[in-house]
């Protein structure tokens, strides 16, 4: 029995060993070599979810690239907004989106969604491995797992170059607006699909880290609202909004483009513009020179 246990314990000692040295030196490896450059023009640059990234369309708007991706946290636009600042001087305004359901308990959940911990495991700080393992420390660990295959194979094939996979422009055709708003008439509810208002406990952390960031590298944030529908349910939660932006970032800038005008065949859903809509408010943006 205790050569069984001895023997187990030596296992797992050798297992988590082998895991702990693969990521570590693979991680090094890829943060020595990751390329997050933009071209040398871009000075401004636009993060998020799926909101920004439909739209602003970086081709009709001057010195901007939009890294938007949809589904992305505040805790993964930090790590992608380490990397840019470090490697592009030039850039000296940052656009994030900043609307009611960004501060919701529910972002803190997109922390294990995409699997984005093996995309960006390599640009961690000893904080963020931390706030994850005490999160969930089995999911954790299952997430490391998976980073080492994908670690080797970035090394391999030597893809170090991000800017083609952290985000962008989403060109989003035709518009779903007219079903939507029929099933809103039938039954509102359907439609408020996030009834608590409790707010984000780990991931709004990661935005106070992105205004220090741009504060201490001396970049200009700016808050942005891009443009959704008056029927989306966002609206349920302007007054916990508002006042969560009044006490905690009342000195950064807030563009609110939440009533831009547009018509419903602008709309992919509810939340989102189509190519058309994004078209009209990329091509009023460059206009204003923001």
């Amino acid at each position: 029995m205790k050569l069984f246990i001895k023997n187990t314990v030596l296992f797992f000692m050798i297992l988590y060993g082998s895991i702990f040295v693969l990521v570590v030196v693979s991680n090094y490896i890829i943060n020595l070599s990751s390329n997050f450059k933009l071209k040398e023009n871009t000075t401004k640059i636009v993060i998020g979810n799926s909101h920004p990234a439909g739209t602003f369309n970086d081709t009709l708007i001057s010195n901007l690239k939009n890294l938007a991706d949809p589904g992305e946290s505040y805790f993964y636009g930090y790590q992608k907004l380490k990397k840019i600042v470090n490697q592009n001087p030039q850039v000296d305004t940052v656009y994030i989106e900043f609307n009611p359901k960004t501060i919701l308990s529910w972002e803190d959940s997109k922390l294990w969604k995409k699997h984005q911990i093996p995309n960006y495991l390599p640009f961690f700080d000893l904080k963020d491995h931390y706030l994850l393992a005490t999160i969930n420390g089995l999911s954790y660990q299952q997430e490391l797992i998976k980073a080492i295959p994908t670690n080797l194979q970035r090394i391999v094939k030597k893809q170090y170059n991000y800017i083609d996979f952290i985000g962008g422009y989403r060109h989003n055709e035709g518009s779903k607006i007219d079903s939507l708003l029929m099933t809103h008439k039938f039954d509102q509810k359907k439609q408020f699909t996030l009834k608590e208002r409790e707010l984000s406990k780990y991931d709004i952390l990661y935005l106070k880290k992105i205004e220090r960031l741009c504060t201490n590298k001396n970049i200009k944030l700016i808050f942005v609202r891009s443009p959704y529908h008056n029927q989306f349910d966002g609206h349920n939660y302007e007054d916990l909004f508002q006042t969560f932006r009044k006490e905690n970032f009342s000195t950064i800038p807030f563009l609110d483009f939440k009533d831009f005008p547009t018509e419903d065949i602008e709309f992919k859903d509810l939340e989102h513009l189509n190519s058309k809509g994004a078209n009209k408010f990329s091509k009023w943006f460059e206009e204003q020179n923001y």
